[in-house]
């Protein structure tokens, strides 16, 4: 199928930047093999049956290659993304791990996978593990998108968006047929863990399909020197995945997949002390997904259609000994999605205009129980007490539009703008007259919120290697369940649920500019500036005439009352000296600010502070070596500062702030690693000795140390 390239510009100016995400626009459904060699062109495809984003040349972006993933032994999926620039990693626990884009994280950051939504309706604002539920050995490469994406993605993508795509098989060429299979394996001696995973296909002119299966094993976390081994780290994982893909005609492809997650005893490592534990006892993940990719549809040069369905559940217990009780808490969230896209190419300045639709529709349950550690299996209900009453449900409609076209010869631009309707239906809730005896029962209703987001963007060729570049975009979140539903002690206070509440909008302007001078060096610098108006927060109010509860906790309640002025930096720079050595440097630093009414005392102006869990300057140092084309040797110093910039709930959290007087923050870190790798034939090894210096520390927000000095092993074999 002939590929059309982009507009001339964008063209030139995407093969020249850092990231170089498409030099040309492939037709959905196309992207099977690169154009031949001897057509002359130089021509990026994705290698999995989902489209890379269409990524306008302004926007920031990178990504986690194949190579890259092979060369880094990651233990989990949010483990592939310590190096990527512009990420900050979170772990509150061994079994978590949750990216901070420019300061901003938990349900202001979209994670996707294969284009499709992992967040949902009850996505915290804090930190999550759903990204830790991903197989990291069915990962092929990781896309990140810096800055408001709600114009494609609609709600959550104020931060940034991640994209996960996953292993794909590829069709054989006509009159073959081929079986590939596949083994891996890796132990890591911080933890003495295995993994294992096998991976079995048939590949045929129209049909491919491949499954993989995945055990992962981890035991308790040994940390640097004066940390030791962690109590409540290990938990273990079973994974599995198929997909299938059918060519119906010339241009048309049908992919179906499924992959299944399930994680057992999961301990949360900061709230986890002996006679009183808590652990993700159960956590789930079932993705459906089908989709559709058509070339030539009527007006449109491709088109997609996505079908999904996500259930995610997890299960919550608390351990407390000396009163012989089980505190269990589940919720489990159906995800139904339809998205279609088309694209067509516009005579008009050489554009191409990207349109689409989508719906979500989430559907949430939960219990909360009570039982006997000593007597397996009886547990009593207890309604009160649950997370999310009622099964309430949520919907979100939108339609969205990107256009990019050439300004010149040596300058693009592009404009966007999404729409998108919000509605959440919230069942009765008894749940306070219950704990309150005499409060009111909450009545069902029905909230609507509309969400808007548009995007602005330019980029202009300043000589042959210099390329400047700006852009302006808005991005929202709308309320989701957990917004409205929260009930129970939280922090200093006691939070009631809320039924008045409308979407988060972000507003960020964002300069910068990238040198190249072809494969020798490269350098990009970037700044953005993002304002937060009308955040979910929550405030003093009164309850029944009271201010406090009976046990002396402030009633609180979720408004939009907060605003957030966010200022990142990000550089990074890569510089080729000899062939066989590339130097890699990056750094990012971000300053938070928001106003905040303190609930001791509300008749008290508002407090200036920082976003709770903002992130300190850090950065890292690569060097690479690679005398030959089959092996390669890794050098890292990866560093991160002191962070003293806290918040009152940084104050009051556990994994920041142990229970000690005169909290100082988070204290900076170094540490360096090495690995080095070899392919021969059909086998591959990867080595990896990790804090070599075994020092002791964790990073900012995080609720376990990282690992000490230890040793990573990774084989793959196939056939």
């Amino acid at each position: 199928m002939k590929l059309r390239p982009l507009p001339r510009a964008a063209r030139a100016l995407l093969c020249s930047s850092t990231t170089a995400l498409l030099c040309y626009a492939l037709p959905v459904g196309a992207q099977e093999q690169p154009a031949p060699e001897s057509s002359g062109r130089e021509t990026r495809v994705t290698s999995t049956g989902v489209p890379k984003p269409l990524l306008p040349a302004s926007r920031v972006g990178s990504e986690v290659t194949p190579e890259e993933l092979s060369r880094r032994p990651a233990r989990s999926t949010p483990e592939a993304l310590l190096e990527e620039e512009g990420i900050f990693l979170q772990r509150t626990n061994h079994a978590g791990g949750h990216p901070i884009i420019r300061g901003l994280l938990g349900h202001q950051v979209l994670i996707l996978v294969d284009g499709v939504r992992l967040n949902n309706a009850v996505t915290r604002a804090g930190p999550n593990q759903y990204l830790n539920t991903v197989d990291p050995f069915l990962v092929e490469r990781l896309e990140v998108v810096r800055g408001p994406s709600s114009v494609l993605y609609g709600s959550d993508a104020l931060g940034g968006v991640v994209n996960v795509l996953t292993l794909t098989p590829r069709f054989a060429p006509e009159g073959q047929r081929r079986i590939p299979a596949s083994v891996k394996a890796q132990a890591g001696s911080a933890d003495t863990s295995l993994q294992g995973s096998l991976r079995l296909g048939v590949e045929l002119p129209s049909t491919a399909v491949l499954g993989v299966v995945t055990g992962r094993n981890f035991n308790d976390l040994r940390g640097g020197a004066d940390v030791g081994v962690q109590r409540y780290t290990g938990y273990t994982e079973y994974d599995a995945a198929v997909k299938a893909r059918q060519r119906l005609a010339p241009g048309t492809i049908l992919l179906v997949q499924y992959q299944t997650t399930r994680q057992s005893d999961a301990p949360r490592t900061d709230r986890s002390f002996p006679g009183d534990f808590r652990t993700f006892s159960l956590q789930e993940r079932d993705f459906f997904h089908s989709q559709l990719s058509l070339a030539g549809a009527g007006p449109f040069r491709s088109v997609r259609v996505d079908v999904s369905a996500l259930r995610q559940g997890e299960r919550t217990d608390r351990f407390r000994v000396s009163r012989d009780r089980i505190e269990r808490e589940d919720a489990n969230v159906w995800t139904l999605g339809l998205r279609a896209e088309g694209e067509r190419p516009v005579a008009w300045n050489n554009g191409l205009l990207r349109v689409g639709a989508d719906v979500f529709h989430d559907k949430v349950t939960g219990s909360a129980t009570r039982g006997a550690i000593l007597v397996p299996g009886d547990f009593s209900s207890r309604p009160e007490l649950e997370r999310y009453p009622g099964s309430p449900t949520s919907l979100a409609a939108g339609l969205f539009g990107l256009f990019q076209l050439d300004l010149g010869d040596a300058a693009t631009g592009h404009v966007g703008a999404r729409a998108q309707l919000n509605r959440t239906q919230l069942p009765e809730d008894d749940r306070l007259s219950l704990q309150f005896p005499g409060s009111p029962v909450l009545s069902a209703s029905t909230a609507q919120a509309l969400g808007v987001a548009g995007e602005l963007g330019f980029q202009q060729r300043v000589g042959e290697a210099l390329t400047l570049f700006t852009n302006l975009g808005t991005g929202f979140r709308a309320p989701n369940v957990d917004d409205y539903l929260r009930l129970g002690a939280e922090g200093p206070g006691f939070v009631l649920p809320s039924r008045e509440l409308s979407p988060e909008y972000s507003y960020t302007g964002e300069v910068g500019g990238r040198f190249q001078r072809g494969e020798t060096a490269r350098v990009q610098a970037v700044y953005a500036y993002t304002f937060i108006d009308n955040q979910v927060t929550t405030t003093p109010t009164t309850f029944n005439g009271e201010e406090r509860t009976p046990d002396g906790l402030v009633y609180l309640a979720r408004q939009n009352a907060d605003s957030t002025q966010v200022h990142a930096v990000e550089l990074s720079g890569q510089w080729r000296p000899v062939r066989p050595v590339t130097l890699l440097a990056q750094a990012a630093w971000v300053f938070s600010s928001q106003k905040r009414v303190n609930p001791e005392a509300p008749e008290a102006p508002p407090e200036t502070e920082p976003l709770a869990k903002s992130p300190p300057l850090n950065g890292l140092v690569r060097a690479t070596w690679e005398p030959v084309d089959f092996a390669f040797v890794e050098g890292v110093f990866q560093w991160a500062a002191k962070q003293e910039r806290l918040s009152a709930a940084d104050r009051e959290d556990i994994r920041i702030c142990p229970e000690a007087p005169g909290c100082q923050g988070t204290p900076g870190w170094a540490a360096v690693h090495l690995r080095a790798g070899a392919r021969w034939r059909s086998l591959a090894a990867t080595v990896e000795v990790r804090n070599l210096a075994n020092a002791s520390y964790r990073s900012h927000a995080s609720g376990v140390d990282a690992p000490g000095r230890s040793v990573t092993l990774g084989l793959e074999g196939s056939l």
